[in-house]
């Protein structure tokens, strides 16, 4: 019986844990204002932006035409001024792909590829899809999902004190994030 009441201590202790770290992470989305998992902090999603944007510059690399690169730049500054994070130092650019796509990284980046550029027939239709990734920035989209894997990793790592077995169950439920 003494291991018995050993897991189920740990297996308190661990419960405990998991619900102060989603305590603790909660914080309030600054474009709905309701509360929000968030065990990344402002300046951690803000250098994982960083480090991000360069990775996508060197993979995809910026689209060769500064008139283009300007012109982006411009219309999304103006929406990103209106948005709820208008402090964040946010950049927009094309990137130079052919596929047709737009989309956001963490601390304020923004990319529209050449492919969706050459789809595009007016200047409401690119600031509908920059406003709609300045959405995901303001939201703090990435951060949710990112707090979310975090706490779920905490949450094997419990299951790993109450039950190996229990972890590799729950270590497999990690791969449905």
């Amino acid at each position: 019986m003494d291991w018995l009441n050993s897991i189920r201590m740990r297996g308190v202790a661990a419960g405990l844990a998991v619900a102060l770290l989603a305590v603790w992470g909660c914080s309030t989305n600054p474009a709905t204002g309701k509360p929000q998992l968030a065990l990344i902090s402002e300046q951690q999603e803000i250098q994982l932006g960083r480090d991000y944007d360069q990775q996508i510059q060197r993979l995809l690399g910026v689209y060769p035409d500064p008139r283009l690169q300007e012109y982006v730049d411009r219309i999304g500054q103006k929406l990103a001024a209106g948005s709820e994070r208008p402090d964040l130092a946010w950049t927009f650019r094309v990137v130079d792909d052919p596929v047709v796509n737009a989309f956001a990284l963490p601390g304020g980046h923004v990319y529209v590829t050449r492919g969706l550029m050459t789809h595009l027939t007016s200047e409401a239709q690119l600031a509908a899809v920059l406003g709609h990734e300045i959405g995901h920035v303001t939201a703090r989209h990435s951060v949710t999902q990112m707090s979310k894997q975090r706490l779920a990793q905490i949450g094997v790592l419990a299951g790993a004190l109450i039950s190996p077995t229990l972890a590799g169950v729950a270590a497999h439920g990690l791969d449905v994030l």
